[in-house]
């Protein structure tokens, strides 16, 4: 072999190698790029801003509050002017309407981002903290006082009532936390945050505002249609702080609906047993 002809294999073996390196090179940040966007991708949020809340802010808030205050109003009159069963009807069916028609008026302007996505992780914060609330708030009654008897409502010919299976299971467990949650956690809650983080351009701001706001509309809620005592208002209050400082940690309202689904459960479970085994 000539050193010419040597030369020449040299030379070709040099340009594989560098050829062979720099797909290699190429190749590895390519995928380093579509990873890097998939974590920014995974990151970006209804928190961020953007075009998924654009139409989420003062003038949503104020809207919602105003259906809100409208169906309180409407429920209050069907329950003082029908009174009995219709009325108790109309009135649940009041409430619930005012807060559906806002959630309603939200969704329709867009859906923010991942608010509505489901992760597993959900189901195991609704569990973990639905049942460590209820056990807090048997704490506060016993605090409150002294004692903390299972609860229990009237009886007919030994049996629950008829109407326990809407009023006492499918409103409490199914309908109410849905709805509340939604109006108050993914509705309220967005919309305040986002407006507030335009303003301050400060995320934690924006959370600290969103949670505080409407745990106190929360309940006062609550406090619209009846009287309670002060550990059932701080309990309320917790539920209130837990599933809404949920939502801006995860940008995700299933594990706040769960939360409140499983705290209302519980109760309903103790109000069975304390009925069927008095």
């Amino acid at each position: 072999m000539t050193e010419s002809s040597a030369g020449t294999i040299r030379s070709r073996d040099r340009s594989s190698s560098r050829g062979s390196s720099g797909g290699a090179s190429r190749g590895s940040e390519r995928r380093s790029s579509r990873g890097s966007g998939r974590r920014e991708s995974a990151r970006h949020t209804w928190r961020s801003g953007g075009s998924s809340v654009a139409r989420w802010d003062w003038e949503l808030v104020g809207w919602a509050v105003l259906l809100l205050g409208a169906g309180i109003l409407l429920s209050t009159l069907a329950d003082r002017l029908l009174g009995g069963t219709l009325g108790s009807g109309l009135s649940l069916a009041a409430l619930w309407g005012g807060m559906l028609a806002a959630i309603m008026l939200a969704f329709v302007r867009s859906r923010p981002r991942t608010l509505l996505r489901f992760h597993p992780f959900d189901l195991l914060y609704g569990l973990v903290l639905g049942v460590l609330l209820r056990l807090v708030q048997g704490f506060l009654e016993i605090a409150g006082t002294g004692t903390a008897a299972w609860p229990s409502i009237a009886t007919v010919d030994g049996r629950l009532p008829a109407s326990f299976w809407f009023d006492g299971v499918l409103a409490p467990i199914v309908i109410s936390p849905l709805l509340e949650e939604f109006f108050f956690r993914a509705v309220l809650l967005v919309a305040i945050f986002t407006a507030v983080r335009r303003m301050t351009d400060s995320r934690s701001w924006a959370g600290f505002a969103a949670i505080a706001a409407t745990t106190v509309l929360f309940v006062g809620l609550h406090l619209v249609f009846e009287v309670y005592a002060w550990w059932s208002l701080v309990s309320i209050a917790l539920v209130g702080l837990v599933c809404g400082g949920l939502v801006i940690a995860t940008s995700r309202i299933w594990g706040a609906v769960l939360t409140h689904v499983v705290f209302n459960a519980v109760f309903v479970g103790m109000l069975v047993i304390g009925t069927v085994g008095a």
